[in-house]
């Protein structure tokens, strides 16, 4: 590939020998890259200031064996509240490292180059537990793990019937099963009609939209459990970043109150 430019998001960061860090970037142009960038943390070098954790950045790279290197760089923006916010810095870093253990090395992906930066932004003046329920669902849409919410995955008919107090939802399967499939299903859960139209609410909708929208903390607590139990299953990952959002997670008080 010789040497190429990227516009790139700062996944994850690592200390390297004296002066040099491993990256691990998100590229719009050539998906996830591992990269090395030498003599960054002298306080003279031109790169530190490109390629901190987190930034929204341009590089310019060449590749190597294992590793690229980082020749080039500039900051377009920098998300300094991240790094003021245990909490927010505790999301990004979820949100990060979902991408890191979902998605394959250099596999174009646009969407999810979009979707990063964009949940990235919306950090700033967003509710952080609500944005990872909505960056869990866009990024399995994306990468074609998109849970069925409509219409039994057991069968030809409807899953969810007018009235109804509650679900049914086979993780194993990827979505929604009706009460005479659940009975034969052991690894049937339930699932609140609220929790239900939230989730098709979020897929429906553009991330701008739906980070606005006012979730009760049973909700969000309840799409909480059931999509870790998800990405663990389809995505096979279980993520220690994951264990400290839980943590606001449960101490969270409830900023936003209107209730589906």
């Amino acid at each position: 590939m010789g040497i190429y430019k990227a516009e790139s998001i700062v996944l994850r960061s690592r200390v390297y020998g004296e002066a040099d860090r491993i990256l691990v970037l998100y590229t719009r142009e050539a998906g996830k890259v591992s990269a090395i960038a030498k003599g960054v943390r002298k306080t003279t070098s031109r790169l530190r200031g490109a390629v901190q954790l987190f930034n929204h950045t341009y590089l310019v790279l060449y590749t190597g064996k294992t590793l690229d290197t980082v020749s080039q760089g500039e900051a377009e923006e920098q998300f300094s509240y991240l790094e003021q916010d245990l909490e927010l810095f505790t999301a990004a870093s979820y949100c990060a490292e979902l991408v890191d253990r979902l998605t394959p090395d250099r596999e174009p992906q646009p969407r999810v180059f979009y979707l990063i930066l964009s949940t990235f932004r919306a950090l700033k003046d967003g509710n952080p537990e609500l944005l990872a329920r909505v960056f869990e669902l866009k990024l399995l849409d994306i990468l074609g793990y998109r849970p069925r919410l409509t219409g039994c995955v057991m069968g030809d008919h409807p899953a969810v019937r007018e009235g109804a107090q509650q679900i049914w939802f086979s993780i194993e399967r990827g979505g929604v099963i009706c009460p005479a499939c659940a009975e034969h299903c052991k690894e049937a859960l339930p699932l609140s009609p609220a929790a239900l139209g939230v989730m098709g609410y979020i897929l429906r909708s553009p991330l701008q939209q739906a980070v606005k929208a006012k979730i009760s903390p049973k909700i969000l607590r309840e799409m909480a459990v059931l999509l870790q139990r998800f990405l663990t299953y389809h995505g096979e990952v279980k993520l220690q970043s994951r264990y400290f959002l839980d943590v606001f997670r449960d101490s969270e008080t409830g900023r936003h109150k209107k209730q589906w």
